[in-house]
């Protein structure tokens, strides 16, 4: 009974932020809407949401490659600004454990309240498969090719003797009117793949479960830049922390979008190691 008053009072503190004056931007009116979410999802799901919290993990990464800590400056050099850390100001933790990460499961939603069945699930966040088809279909080639080449640039410089050029080429960024490298390439195609298929229009505000998707595609897209200039700098070391930094942020987004990927929208994506 708590939990029904406590997702109305959320739908109607929502509504309410929605009807904003001319003067309040758009951004403040989402990030009034998630706020109040974030608030809500903490007091109902904090015994089993271990996955969206501050705390650092000391078996994951050593102090010297600590990059999840660095200074973010707003996100302003972010592929995608608007992401989890932006709206929460709360870091997921560097590998997502996705199985301890629950899906958005409303009450309610602006029409009224959510249904359930097992065929669609909550039927405020159901993304339909007229949705979901083409998208897999625009972007899975170019996300898939990607995997395969972030898995060879690895095996490249986890030999005894690297061949930097063949690393270099693999995270060239194309500038000088080039085609960037498909791992490149893929980051904007991850975080528009991630929109159409985590995206429902029955759901007010941004889904949980894309901010935290394209949180993990800005990880990607500086584990890249940086790698890009690492391998330039031909630093063994520092390539391998940046490339496992990489691996773990591509696993932790593919492990969100692959729960959207039925049998009939196509193939899941395989993970990275």
């Amino acid at each position: 009974m708590k939990r029904c008053v406590l997702a109305f009072t959320l739908i109607v503190s929502s509504v309410r932020a929605l009807q904003t004056p001319a003067n309040v931007s758009r951004r403040s009116a989402i990030k009034s809407i998630f706020c109040a979410a974030t608030a809500s999802l903490s007091t109902v799901l904090s015994p089993i949401n271990p996955t969206i919290s501050q705390a650092d993990d000391d078996s994951i990464a050593s102090p010297s490659y600590d990059y999840e800590n660095r200074d973010r400056n707003k996100n302003k050099d972010a592929l995608i600004r608007e992401d989890y850390w932006y709206f929460a100001g709360k870091r997921p933790p560097r590998r997502l454990n996705i199985e301890a990460f629950p899906a958005d499961d409303p009450t309610y939603n602006a029409w009224g309240s959510c249904t359930t069945s097992q065929s669609t699930g909550n039927s405020c966040v159901y993304v339909s498969l007229k949705q979901r088809i083409p998208a897999y279909g625009k972007y899975s080639f170019s996300i898939e090719q990607s995997i395969v080449e972030y898995k060879a640039l690895g095996r490249i410089l986890k030999s005894s003797n690297i061949n930097w050029n063949e690393a270099a080429k693999l995270v060239d960024p194309g500038y000088e009117q080039k085609m960037p490298a498909p791992i490149v390439d893929a980051l904007l195609k991850m975080a528009l793949f991630a929109t159409q298929m985590l995206t429902s229009p029955n759901y007010s505000g941004p889904a949980k479960e894309l901010l935290v998707a394209r949180y993990y595609v800005n990880e990607c897209a500086f584990a890249t830049t940086e790698l890009a200039k690492a391998i330039e700098d031909q630093d063994k070391e520092k390539s391998l922390g940046l490339w496992n930094f990489g691996m773990d942020s591509w696993n932790s987004y593919l492990s969100i979008v692959n729960r959207a990927i039925s049998p009939k929208v196509g193939d899941k994506f395989e993970m990275i190691s």
